[in-house]
């Protein structure tokens, strides 16, 4: 379903996304502010990045409101 969209970002596994796998998700999100989005400086993506912390969705969530 998303195979398109993914290989149209170039992204390095576009067949193989799972976006049920939470982890897969979380890293592809993370994959995209450091290749695509670059909202944050490097420096302060660390939060986004730690995607096995129980605060990443609260990260999460900030990435979303400021793309709106």
């Amino acid at each position: 379903m998303f195979r398109r969209k993914l290989t149209a970002l170039d992204y390095h596994n576009p067949s193989g996304f799972n976006c049920k796998d939470e982890t897969e998700f979380r890293n592809f999100i993370v994959w995209l502010e450091d290749q695509k989005i670059r909202h944050y400086k490097i420096e302060d993506r660390g939060n986004l990045r730690n995607i096995h912390s129980s605060d990443w969705p609260k990260f999460f969530e900030k990435l979303k409101n400021t793309r709106t």
